[in-house]
């Protein structure tokens, strides 16, 4: 016994003195966690109004690690000229679960005087009954070779026409001619994919009424119905037990290439591509489970249906520049995506801001046609594109003086019945958005919103009040008053047109109980015609936690 422990004690004697220093890394965590008590009313043709409730806790972790086995740190502590020229490796991910545990997802409905859970009448509802997503998570390599960075695992891209995510390898690539190189290749994420947020699916079919081609007796003569989801085994109280959508379960690979101007004083251009696809679903059961043999989802009675179908495919382009011209900055910009699978340019924008000061001035002009999954019905059916012509005036001081902005647009929609001069003129809406916002003392601090909507959906016209205070350095108070009336123009009662007043009060609180945790109190009172009172309750807590280096 007294060897072994005298061994024990040489050995991590030797291990002391032989040591080098242990590689080290910098790490932020950050936590959010938010309660929500609330109802939301659900009308009935016959009988009383039923309302529902919704208990909503959702939990975020977002954890950030920099330079992972401490290279850079030991080249800026051995040779402090070349700190910045080789890899640092680093790894972010977010992280969220989403669970409601009111009668909105739990209850059950009514269908054909058979009692059904509600998540599985809409199995949307999954996504916020027992949501556990990550919205990204990779790991990165900065610099390597000095030119080279590397993204490995799930990554969310946000530009100025889309948003989306992946599961895969991005490399860019840095030349010496100010342009950098980007190449992309994983798998699309899908509400379908393991931890997949269902907000970053592609627009298309929803899962509540996927369908599926039945044969007929004779070519041509099938016709498309929901597919039976009574053979879905499961009695799973948190998730759908009829869901069933083979088409957004499939994998779809993924690749995208773009090239990008870098360390271009005032002005930068990027060129993208992004191509999404995913085999085509066979079989769904047995060949005779069905009158007719089943040939598979598709029609394939003459062997029609490809083996891999195309959900999407773009090309964008956006361009800015910045220039100063006189006492006045001059911002032009442009963007546009083509939709190759509809050949179509259905996302497309320019303006132009102008800055003198604290002043600016920004008109532009865009244009929007709908776009879907290449596997949704929806892009059978006409669509109306939509045309904006928009010019906002801002005032933002940089001392943080009185702030303020006005929104005026016009819209014209490309009806497709409008073929006489009344209905050329309803195409046209119009609106308006101002707001103001301005210290009224020390600590106190004020706003006002008006808006002016006569869009889609009817007439609105509304005002916000907002007042917050600042009692102390860790606590302050917001509160919230505003209205809005809706005129649709329907002659039905208020409670099925939506017509009418509707008005809304929050307190709230922010109390920064220390360094790095907040909490966040609020609490809202609403009417409307068809809820003449409602009630919703609100508390954050968060967490970041940075440890001193």
């Amino acid at each position: 016994m007294r060897r072994a422990v005298a061994a024990a004690v040489l050995v991590g004697l030797a291990a002391i003195c032989s040591s080098r220093d242990a590689g080290a890394y910098e790490f932020q965590v950050a936590t959010r966690t938010v309660g929500q008590a609330y109802q939301l009313p659900s009308l009935r043709l016959l009988g009383a109004d039923l309302w529902l409730a919704r208990r909503r806790f959702t939990q975020s972790l977002t954890i950030n690690i920099w330079d992972l086995g401490d290279l850079r740190k030991r080249r800026l502590r051995e040779r402090p000229a070349l700190a910045g020229a080789g890899p640092v490796v680093w790894m972010t991910a977010h992280l969220r679960l989403d669970h409601d545990f009111g009668d909105w997802t739990m209850g059950t409905l009514n269908v054909d005087d058979v009692a059904v859970d509600a998540i599985d009448a809409v199995p949307e509802l999954a996504a916020s009954s027992l949501g556990l997503e990550m919205l990204y998570g990779y790991v990165a390599v900065d610099g390597l070779a000095g030119v080279v960075d590397l993204r490995v695992g799930r990554q969310l891209s946000v530009d100025a026409l889309d948003w989306w995510a992946f599961d895969g390898v991005t490399v860019r690539v840095r030349t010496p001619w100010h342009v950098a190189i980007e190449g992309q290749a994983g798998l699309r994420v899908r509400d379908g994919s393991p931890l997949g947020p269902a907000v970053i699916d592609l627009d298309g079919t929803s899962g509540a009424d996927c369908t599926e081609y039945v044969e007929g007796p004779t070519p041509g003569t099938g016709s498309w119905q929901i597919i039976d989801r009574s053979r879905v085994p499961g009695q799973s109280a948190l998730g759908s037990d009829l869901a069933y959508c083979p088409e957004r379960q499939a994998l779809t690979p993924t690749v995208g290439a773009a090239i990008e101007t870098t360390g271009v004083r005032g002005v930068h251009a990027r060129l993208s591509y992004r191509r999404s696809q995913s085999r085509t679903p066979g079989l769904i059961g047995a060949v005779d489970r069905l009158d007719h043999p089943d040939l598979g989802l598709y029609p394939n009675e003459h062997g029609q249906a490809p083996a891999w179908g195309v959900d999407e495919e773009h090309v964008a382009l956006v361009g800015r520049a910045r220039r100063r011209v006189g006492g006045v900055t001059v911002e032009p910009w442009a963007q546009a995506r083509y939709s190759l699978l509809h050949a179509v340019v259905d996302e497309a924008g320019a303006g132009v801001r102008l800055e003198r000061g604290a002043w600016a001035i920004e008109p532009e002009v865009a244009r929007s046609v709908p776009t879907f999954d290449g596997d949704s019905l929806f892009n059978v059916f006409a669509v109306g594109a939509a045309t904006d012509l928009r010019i906002t005036a801002d005032r933002a001081p940089r001392d943080g003086g009185a702030r303020g902005y006005a929104t005026g647009w016009l819209r014209r929609y490309d009806l497709p019945t409008a073929t006489d001069e009344a209905a050329a003129t309803d195409a046209w809406v119009a609106g308006v958005r101002a707001g103001a916002e301005a210290d009224v003392s020390r600590r106190v601090r004020a706003r006002l919103e008006l808006v002016g909507d006569d869009g889609y959906g009817g007439r609105r016209t509304g005002a916000t009040a907002i007042g917050r205070w600042q009692t102390s350095p860790k606590l302050a108070l917001t509160a919230r008053v505003g209205g809005l009336t809706v005129d649709t123009g329907d002659d039905t009662t208020p409670a099925v047109s939506g017509d009418g007043v509707r008005g809304v009060g929050q307190l709230g609180a922010v109390w920064r109980v220390d360094r790095g945790i907040v909490v966040h109190g609020q609490l809202e009172v609403a009417s409307g015609p068809s809820a003449p009172a409602q009630a919703r309750g609100l508390v954050v807590l968060d967490l970041d936690f940075e440890p001193e280096m």
